[in-house]
């Protein structure tokens, strides 16, 4: 392959920000449901558990769905596997809206938009080897991961908005009799639409790759994923990879989901842990976009790794025994900072130590062990606490998980880049 035929197109924007549109109502789509409980319950007159259940369902799927979506991606490439999820999400995102208040019909349709999720979340690494130059790499899945971020708070900011808007009501009620008068319909059209419109774009403007590769590398023969599930998991540095997803990711979704009653015993109340979350959140933004700068500019990721997890340590052992509203908020930021920092960097190293294994089987079985430890760790410490119900208990043990970590991380090897 000669240097003419190299060439980096900026249309690669476009793509990602497609990407980024459907990812974005993806996850808006999931934490809906959780912030509005009440008013959901009241919809489809049924319990919280209920209500849980069209949230918890993402991470259930996830797991068996991710192989499916990842032998998918490498198979077909990036716009057939991600489009598959986009396509899912947008048909279903809206049926749930004309499904009314019939919660099994609900159930249904969440259960169609989750099956969509790994198709579009294991192919972020896909689109940044198929249209970004190896020194964007990073940058570009950091983009796609924090798009993921941005969904989440969205959803849980906008959707108590949006059921306020009891003026839109009786618009729907007209148009389609069969919806009762109640104000979780908005929300549930307004998030239908957004789906279905990031899926027509995504399908009608997104294309597979550029006309010519942005990389020496892009043509480099891959392994198929049963093969390279081998290879991935008698890849000693793999494994490292994948207990930092399973520790970090089901730290970061413990925490985020116990945050009301973990700051409560300390007296604060549930907009303080809204307000701390939201920092949490924040603070793993600005750490996507920061590590994801520097590993592409010096090609490093071992280092960073380190950092991101000793961040995540220092963060966890603070807050671990914080009373002050200063402290919480500080390390609240610098533990979201830590630990979804470390997922692009830890994804484009996953898919330059595992060569030639797809990037969508070293993607997916990342992200898929994050979504186990997350059931595992939410299920697992529930009522880890003290007698006063503290969850100090719980959160120092993550304390001494994250230190493991970070000694396993020490192990990391930087490849060489020659």
């Amino acid at each position: 392959m000669t240097e003419k035929e190299i060439k980096v197109y900026g249309t690669r924007w476009v793509v990602l920000l497609l990407f980024a549109f459907a990812n974005i109502t993806m996850q808006m789509l999931w934490i809906s449901y959780g912030a509005i409980t009440i008013e959901s319950t009241t919809y489809y007159n049924v319990g919280e558990f209920e209500i849980l259940i069209l949230s918890l369902m993402f991470m259930v799927v996830y797991i068996p769905v991710s192989f499916i979506a990842s032998w998918s991606i490498d198979k077909y490439d990036f716009r057939i596997g991600a489009g598959i999820g986009v396509i899912l999400a947008g048909i279903f995102g809206f049926l749930r809206f004309i499904a009314g208040p019939n919660y099994f019909f609900a159930l249904i349709c969440q259960t169609g938009i989750a099956i969509g999720q790994p198709f579009l979340l294991n192919s972020i690494t896909k689109l940044s080897a198929n249209w970004f130059p190896e020194e964007e790499r990073t940058l570009a899945t950091g983009l796609g991961l924090i798009s993921q971020f941005i969904g989440i708070a969205l959803g849980v900011f906008i959707s108590p908005f949006l059921i306020s808007c009891s003026e839109l009501i009786p618009f729907f009620t007209e148009f389609i009799p069969s919806l009762i008068e109640c104000n979780i319909t908005p929300m549930l059209f307004t998030y239908g639409i957004l789906s279905l419109a990031s899926g027509i774009l995504f399908v009608v403007f997104v294309k597979e790759q550029p006309p010519t590769p942005s990389s020496e590398k892009i043509s480099e023969e891959k392994v198929f994923m049963f093969e390279g599930l081998k290879k991935l998991f008698t890849n000693k540095y793999f494994l490292i990879l994948f207990i930092l997803f399973f520790i970090g990711l089901g730290t970061f979704n413990m925490i985020t989901t116990y945050i009301e009653l973990i700051v409560a015993p300390r007296g604060y109340s549930a907009s303080d842990a809204g307000n701390i979350g939201a920092v949490m959140l924040f603070g793993g933004i600005i750490g996507c976009l920061v590590m994801s700068t520097i590993s592409d500019k010096y090609q490093k990721r071992k280092l960073l790794i380190i950092i991101s997890v000793a961040l995540t340590t220092i963060s966890l052992s603070v807050i671990s025994f914080a009373a002050s509203s200063l402290l919480l908020y500080l390390f609240g930021f610098l533990l979201g900072f830590g630990i979804l920092s470390a997922g692009p960097v830890a994804l484009e190293y996953a898919v330059e130590i595992t060569s030639p294994v797809p990037e969508a089987t070293s993607n997916g079985v990342l992200m898929m062990i994050g979504q186990v430890g997350g059931i595992l760790f939410i299920l697992g410490l529930v009522g880890f606490t003290t007698p006063e119900g503290d969850y100090f208990p719980a959160l120092l043990l993550l304390t001494f998980l994250a230190l493991v970590l970070l000694i396993f991380s020490l192990f990391l090897k930087e490849k060489d880049k020659s």
